[in-house]
């Protein structure tokens, strides 16, 4: 027998505002907060559920129906079941439709003390029947809960037997106590697993790790967060391994640090590939420093006079020629001395070789000081010099050979007590060539000799 059956009239102004009903639901607050907290769109709810529920509650009221044995019941429950969505927040669900199917009458003008009642009354029925569901499942739900916790630990244990395949595993206490290390960690410390549960864990502890580092780490997982690095450790048998490292902390349902994870690769391979790398790149870098240096010092050696310490006439051949060039070029003047040591003969006949020496090296102490910078200087041979003056004309070049002489004549070479010197000048001329150049300096200094030496003659 139909317990609603006296109730057609207000069944038929019931479906006429079925879509009022359903907005005026979906759009309640009960109704959007349960939908907020499970993420659930009110499009989807409307779509899948919200019809099978209104048509259910109507088959209710017009055929005394049960509502949990609908379709659109079984669909909500199914849903409910998935979300677990809680009993309280279902009942919300509920309200929020009851007071949407009073709203509808008092909008049609349909709502009496009597019609209020009839509402109340078969929504008793439906959390009546939706509680008395519910309650029959709840065994059901327990053992479902009991599956899925088992199928999570049994992916638990996957997931830690792939850790302790692939990784160097290990437990301590917040302070450091060992509670529990994989056979990775025991197989590279050389340590069986007895001898490693309950050490402190710097039993691996390399002397060689800087106190900083450690400080470092335990200033970062005590504040509950992940630290990352590259740890030097100590074998059981004194060797060294390197591992990178993460270490975690876990923490229990009150915020506390229950206990800290450590996990780790081998890496020992590969800091000593690059610690032979690094040496490698030094010892080339050593020698090729060596080598530069080399080539430095041959260069020099190929371009340095040994005696005085001056250019050679093979690089002040090279220098001359480049210098002749950026005067044709730029228009600049530039001038070539030529001076040798009066009776250089006599000196070495007289006082030794090793005088006539020292005699060669203390004139080129003088010109070197006396002559600017940028200027060439160079033996010419035996006893022979050139000077080449850049950016100097022919006077300027006249003027620096005199006080040149006058610097030499004046200065005391010991035993060989006084030395004097000739000298010739010649200047760059449009279109020269180093030979003519060095041919007017030579005829210079050949005139210099020859009308009596200690002189200065210039191109004629």
């Amino acid at each position: 027998m139909n317990r609603f059956g006296h109730l057609k009239p207000l069944t038929n102004a019931l479906e006429s505002s079925k879509e009022d009903i359903i907005e005026h639901w979906l759009a309640s607050n009960n109704t959007s907060s349960v939908f907020a907290g499970y993420d659930i769109g009110i499009e989807y709810f409307r779509r899948n559920f919200a019809d099978g529920v209104f048509e259910a509650i109507i088959g209710l009221i017009k055929w005394g129906s049960s509502i949990t044995s609908s379709e659109g019941f079984e669909r909500l429950m199914l849903f409910v079941n998935q979300k677990m969505i809680r009993y309280h927040e279902l009942v919300l669900l509920q309200d929020s439709l009851r007071a949407s199917f009073v709203t509808s009458l008092y909008d049609g003008g349909s709502l009496s003390k009597n019609s209020m009642d009839d509402i109340d009354a078969v929504f008793a029925v439906v959390f009546k029947e939706v509680s008395e569901h519910l309650l029959s499942k709840v065994v059901d739900f327990s053992e479902m809960y009991e599956r899925e916790k088992l199928k999570n630990i049994r992916l638990l244990n996957e997931y830690k037997k792939a850790v302790d395949e692939s990784n160097i595993v290990s437990k301590t206490t917040p302070k450091g106590i060992i509670t529990y290390v994989n056979q990775q960690f025991c197989k590279i410390s050389g340590y069986d697993e007895d001898e490693l549960l309950g050490q402190p864990h710097n039993i691996i502890r390399h002397p060689d790790m800087p106190k900083e580092a450690f400080r470092e780490m335990w200033k970062t997982i005590k504040s509950k967060q992940p630290w990352k690095g590259v740890v030097k450790n100590l074998k059981k048998d004194g060797s060294t391994y390197i591992v990178d490292t993460t270490i975690v902390p876990i923490i229990d349902v009150d915020g506390d640090i229950v206990e800290f994870i450590g996990i780790r690769h081998d890496i020992t391979e590969l800091e000593t590939a690059k610690e032979q790398l690094k040496l490698l790149n030094f010892s080339m870098k050593k020698k090729v420093s060596e080598l530069y240096d080399m080539t430095q010092s041959l260069e020099q050696q190929a371009s340095t006079d040994v005696l005085t310490g001056i250019f050679n006439r093979y690089k002040f051949d090279e220098v001359f020629e480049v210098e002749m060039k950026k005067a044709k070029i730029n228009g600049n003047d530039l001038c070539l001395i030529l001076f040798d040591i009066d009776h250089f003969k006599d000196i070495n006949d007289t006082f030794g070789h090793g005088a006539g020496d020292i005699a060669l090296s203390e004139v080129a102490k003088i010109v070197a000081k006396n002559i600017k910078r940028g200027d060439i200087f160079a033996r010419w041979g035996g006893e022979e010099f050139a000077v080449l003056a850049v950016a100097t004309s022919l006077e300027g070049g006249v003027s620096l050979s005199q006080k040149l002489r006058e610097e030499i004549g004046s200065n005391h070479f010991g035993f060989v007590n006084k030395i004097t010197a000739s000298f010739g000048v010649s200047s760059y001329r449009q279109g020269d060539s180093s030979e003519e150049m060095l041919k007017r300096a030579d005829d210079a200094l050949y005139a210099a000799k020859k009308n009596g030496r200690d002189r200065v003659e210039s191109e004629i």
